[in-house]
């Protein structure tokens, strides 16, 4: 353990490694000062206050999301990026049965924050046309830019990739133009299907029942595939697995609520709701040490069941990426979604949702001809 926290050191640098390690420590520390009942704190970064602030409940969420992916990586030596995954989909790669068992657990996860969490889910209320603009465009930047939240945003920042670190910061910072110009914390509508959990032992509670059940089902995959079913049916049995746990985090971190997501990238109340900072802070928490301590610098040569790590290589970062993060954040901000949250919003049937994931498919689609 301390031969990997050193070549981790080396490799990221002790600052970000401490930080890092710490990290627990400091949520804890800042989400009981927020919680205490006392007068509302002055503005504080820019002269802005917090509201809703839930670091808690995102970064359990966030953590859920980081074994996925690690998972992925570390047992096939797959980046889970759901925009590549359904953004294959479109571009006719409908064969490969790895796509739709992924989407299939995704949606299985939704299904099941019907029971275990139904604040997960929700209704939107905003204009039509909002809807299918912000779908569109998140789509084409998504395409466009080779990624989105997962993909960039948790799989490529945690290998240091320049690439997914520019995509992240244009997206970022272009959403958040989008959303306090449009006031998008406060236009859009979010209602969600049941009562959020309040207190974060609750919270905490259901992550550890969720995360329990499926590192069981991941320990009795691994240990039957050769006993029952050949090593290729397993992969597949965990494609399943891996859209499941995605879905179920997305639910928990409230990312499938485009309030949460607009009252982040909105500044023009003088509020702000940083929580979605913890869900890919509790994604990259596990991820980076993982990447950077045992893929990375070679300490495990193959996946467990493949022959590479299939990570893609260093890249420049050329116009089509900065298009793409324009894009993508673009549309983030004006309508709250991206493609992993919207997806899992689909088990709850609400038509705008409907319309938002038919937008961002032909935005795909025609992203990936275009450009």
């Amino acid at each position: 353990m301390l031969s990997t926290l050193r070549t981790l050191a080396q490799r990221v640098g002790v600052p970000l490694t401490a930080s890092l390690l710490s990290a627990p420590f400091l949520v804890g520390r800042a989400a009981a000062f927020w919680a205490k009942e006392a007068p509302a704190p002055p503005p504080g970064f820019m002269g802005l206050s917090l509201q809703n602030f839930t670091p808690y409940h995102c970064l359990f969420g966030g953590l859920l999301l980081g074994v996925s992916t690690a998972m992925s990586m570390l047992i096939r030596g797959d980046v889970l990026g759901i925009s590549g995954i359904v953004g294959g989909v479109v571009k006719g790669k409908h064969h490969e049965p790895q796509r739709w068992l992924f989407l299939a657990g995704l949606l299985t996860g939704a299904a099941a924050l019907k029971t275990l969490y139904p604040a997960g889910l929700g209704s939107v209320e905003a204009p039509l046309w909002r809807v299918l603009v912000s779908g569109l465009l998140v789509g084409a930047g998504a395409a466009i830019g080779n990624g989105c939240t997962s993909g960039h945003g948790i799989c490529g920042n945690s290998r240091l990739s320049t690439r997914s670190m520019a995509y992240t910061l244009v997206f970022m910072a272009s959403g958040a133009a989008t959303a306090t110009l449009l006031k998008s914390g406060s236009t859009i509508t979010y209602t969600p299907a049941g009562p959020p959990i309040d207190d974060t032992s609750g919270m905490l509670s259901l992550a550890v029942r969720v995360l329990g059940a499926h590192v069981a089902l991941y320990v009795g995959i691994l240990g039957l595939a050769a006993k029952v079913f050949s090593q290729d049916q397993a992969k597949h049995a965990l494609w399943f697995l891996d859209g499941s746990l995605f879905a179920l985090g997305l639910g928990l971190s409230s990312m499938t609520s485009p309030v949460k997501v607009a009252q982040f990238l909105d500044f023009s109340g003088g509020r702000w709701d940083p929580s979605l900072m913890f869900v890919m802070g509790g994604a990259l928490l596990l991820n980076v040490p993982v990447m950077q301590g045992l893929v990375m610098n070679g300490t495990l040569k193959k996946p467990m069941w493949g022959k590479v790590f299939a990570y893609p290589p260093a890249g420049a970062i050329d116009s089509k990426l900065i298009q793409g993060g324009v894009l993508f954040g673009v549309g983030w901000g004006m309508g709250g979604a991206c493609p992993g949250p919207a997806l899992v919003n689909l088990v709850h049937g609400h038509p705008l949702v409907m319309a938002w994931n038919a937008a961002m498919m032909c935005g795909i689609f025609l992203g990936s001809r275009l450009w």
